[in-house]
């Protein structure tokens, strides 16, 4: 499972910074990449977590962190994550009624409102990739913050504890991101090194959370396991690139 978790984020990686480079082509590719991995996010995190209802809990998920995108995108102040926390507040609302509806003998209910809330912050974390794509010098940064991801995601894909895991993960994207500064002019070393460190602090967390939870199991599970980590990841790009270049 670690394998496909890693072969899996690595292909997604690929599209996300491919998307990037090629976003002077349209407009609409970099933002279109990032639905579809919404929308696959949306489906597997509720599964992940073996939600009792996942559908609801996934739509939810997929209406907010799309429209906290487009309207980063498009919408006043844009392109920003400005939209997330408005985004965030509205979809709690609609989590809790969706848990309303499913009436007072429903199971897990109050587990279901906080899984879905931790994959709507997480998948609304995804705006910044597509924020990213419509920045000068986004995609040349998404691109370190890939290889950083990378070579957190090598240590992270081994049996090895997390006790170990943990901290060879956070070196190897360090030093991973610092030798990915040497691909462009654009990026100084200490900026790529910083953007290695919390991308790798991402993966490295991110497996340990879902190890604790008996790692995936089934291809959506799996798809949600990889993405969940990445989308994190872009919003953690973003601001790199607004506090730091």
């Amino acid at each position: 499972m670690r394998l496909k978790v890693l072969s899996t984020g690595t292909i997604t990686l690929a599209l996300l910074i491919g998307a990037g480079f090629l976003s002077g082509a349209g407009a609409w590719l970099m933002p279109s990449v990032t639905v579809v991995l919404l929308a696959i996010f949306a489906l597997g995190w509720p599964r992940l977590l073996a939600l009792p209802a996942p559908l609801p809990v996934s739509l939810v998920i997929f209406v907010v962190s799309t429209a906290a995108t487009l309207l980063g995108l498009w919408g006043p102040g844009g392109p920003s994550l400005l939209w997330v926390a408005p985004g965030l507040g509205v979809g709690i609302i609609l989590m809790f009624l969706t848990q309303l509806v499913r009436g007072t003998d429903a199971q897990k209910r109050l587990d279901s409102v906080a899984v879905g809330s931790a994959g709507m912050f997480i998948a609304s974390c995804g705006a910044g990739w597509a924020v990213l794509g419509a920045q000068p010098g986004g995609p040349t940064l998404a691109l370190m913050a890939g290889i950083g991801i990378m070579g957190a995601a090598i240590p992270a894909a081994t049996r090895l504890p997390d006790r170990i895991v943990f901290p060879l993960g956070f070196i190897v994207a360090v030093l991973a991101g610092g030798a990915a500064s040497l691909l462009s002019d654009e990026v100084s070393l200490l900026v790529a090194m910083v953007v290695g460190a919390l991308c790798g602090l991402v993966v490295v967390g991110a497996r340990a959370m879902i190890t604790s939870l008996g790692g995936p199991k089934s291809f959506t599970q799996i798809l949600a396991a990889a993405l969940a980590p990445l989308l994190v990841a872009g919003s953690v790009t973003w601001y790199a690139l607004l506090l730091l270049l």
